[in-house]
């Protein structure tokens, strides 16, 4: 069995290799914000935690505004028809904040990473 891993390792590639090839840009994203966060307190590294839950809602703000009037919509519809529509549409307004939450989570997940790590540091000492 040694033999064929060997030759599957020349041929297709060390799995281990490349996933730590995938993830090394991360991995260098985190430790660029060591230095910063290094010099917080430990409440403003609480307060980074608030200051990405408010990106997130900023981000999606204006979708989830349209899905609340879009809602109070459908309780004065009377057409059934209408409400499906209305039903569809807020769906897929779901689906776009779900995107910009997501491209949030994206953008800050280095940083967030940074301070997970810093945290459990300075809780370390």
């Amino acid at each position: 069995m040694g033999l064929l891993d060997s030759v599957l390792k020349i041929f297709v590639g060390d799995k281990a290799k490349k996933d730590i090839k995938d993830l090394q840009p991360y991995v260098n994203q985190i430790l660029s914000f060591e230095k910063e966060l290094s010099s917080l307190s430990i409440d403003e590294l609480r307060a980074k935690t608030q200051e990405f839950k408010d990106k997130i809602q900023a981000a999606k703000k204006d979708t989830l505004e349209q899905i609340e009037n879009l809602k109070l919509q459908v309780e004065q519809e009377q057409d059934i028809d209408k409400k499906e529509d209305l039903y569809n549409e807020i769906d897929q307004l779901n689906d776009v904040a779900y995107d910009q939450t997501e491209a949030v989570l994206e953008e800050i997940m280095a940083e967030a990473f940074a301070v997970v790590k810093e945290t459990a540091t300075f809780c370390s000492k």
